[in-house]
């Protein structure tokens, strides 16, 4: 049974994912909503050094950054054809970091449950998602859809398109499309103006959900009213999966979640054998040593062999459980046989591909210690004090 746990607090969105009871994952969102991929009108403020500053109707101005390469179709490479007073339909790639406000595109895209659909000067070009790993099936869907783009347009191919036909694929392409049209007609607007935004917890939701998903249960009224009219048009036969708790114990509490998530901030985590790993997470990467412990280990090799195996599948999990990203340097057991290392090494491996980040296994180094590199998406999941979130204490 797989279920997705959305809980509303003061302090924003907890999204938890659980597999057969366990949490493999928890996503957080704070109470401000993200602007990432929202679309607006905005009119031109200021111009200097490549850059282009809009009003799009926010506390701060956007940025556009006319040297990037997505700006291509629009603007010179480093050369802003803009003045003040003009008018851009641009869209969010980042929300506002410190003093600088969103960074914006003009190159605009539409993410669905299968393909991402974007306007481009290569018409017909199509990428795909490297977990789709058959070659065929790969060049399948690629044939497929360059036949199914309009002029002017490319497309990602997500990995959920796999195995699917050309009739579901052209029924997302169709709803895309006409997204595109209504919301880009804006002649009769006036900048500044909000042409299409998604609220920040049907953004999480579209991030973790799959198909074969079996339940989604939302705690809020306002939230699951908010899922409904967002996220469905996309997911249409998960409105039978979709529903909202109604008991008065808390949602995290009535599916033993909170039990979990106090373990998620233990530095040391103990393996069924009776070994652990300690977990350090540092500025410059994170750093996970395996340790014997209360193991018994008797069987020599073989024994050490059984301990970094499971060592190895308990640290694919708390990086994705903690969603620890960048680098990380994984101390295993040292082993005299090149044979078993090489199994360990191909079983973390088959773990890590479980993750929806790509994380890869980069190899070992010179001092025997394994180096892996996940790709950052998220903030680490951080430690609640009260109403504020703060970074687990490394002692």
């Amino acid at each position: 049974m797989k279920r997705i746990l959305i809980n509303k607090s003061e302090r924003g969105y907890s999204t938890a994912l659980l597999e057969d009871g366990k949490l493999v994952e928890l996503l957080e969102d704070s109470v401000e909503e993200s602007l990432a991929g929202n679309i607006y009108l905005g009119v031109v403020k200021k111009v200097t050094g490549g850059f282009i500053f809009l009003d799009i109707g926010q506390e701060r101005q956007a940025f556009l950054d006319t040297k990037d390469g997505r700006e291509r179709r629009l603007f010179p490479p480093g050369r802003p054809s803009a003045k003040p007073g003009d008018t851009f339909v641009v869209q969010v790639l980042k929300d506002a970091v410190g003093n600088k406000g969103p960074n914006v595109t003009s190159s605009i895209s539409y993410t669905g449950r299968y393909i991402m659909l974007y306007e481009s000067l290569d018409t017909d070009r199509v990428n795909s998602s490297k977990k789709i790993e058959d070659f065929n099936e790969t060049r399948r869907l690629k044939n497929m859809i360059k036949g199914l783009l309009s002029d002017g347009f490319s497309a990602i191919i997500r990995s959920a398109a796999e195995g699917k036909d050309e009739d579901t694929i052209k029924a997302e392409i169709d709803v895309l499309m006409s997204r595109w049209g209504e919301n880009l007609d804006w002649k009769h607007k006036t900048a500044p103006a909000t042409l299409w935004s998604q609220s920040s917890i049907v953004k999480t939701l579209m991030e973790v959900v799959r198909e074969d998903i079996d339940e989604i249960i939302i705690d809020n009224p306002d939230t699951f009213s908010r899922i409904q009219k967002e996220f469905l048009p996309t997911f249409p036969d998960f409105e039978s999966k979709i529903s909202l708790h109604r008991k008065d114990e808390d949602i995290f509490a009535a599916y033993f979640v909170k039990t979990q998530m106090d373990k998620l901030y233990d530095k040391r985590v103990w393996l069924k054998c009776g070994g652990f790993i300690v977990v350090e997470q540092t500025e410059a990467c994170v750093v996970i040593d395996v340790n014997t412990g209360k193991f018994q280990s008797k069987g020599g090799e073989a024994a050490k062999l059984q301990l970094n195996l499971e060592a190895a599948k308990e640290i694919a999990y708390q990086l994705r459980l903690r969603n620890l990203s960048g680098i990380v340097i994984v101390d295993f057991l040292r082993m005299m046989s090149k044979a078993d290392m090489h199994s360990l090494l191909k079983d973390f491996e088959l773990e890590l591909h479980k993750d929806r980040i790509p994380a890869l296994l980069v190899g070992m180094t010179t001092l025997g210690l394994v180096e892996v590199t996940r790709k950052r998406v998220r903030k680490p999941i951080e430690k609640r004090n009260g109403n504020a979130l703060r970074p687990p204490a490394i002692t």
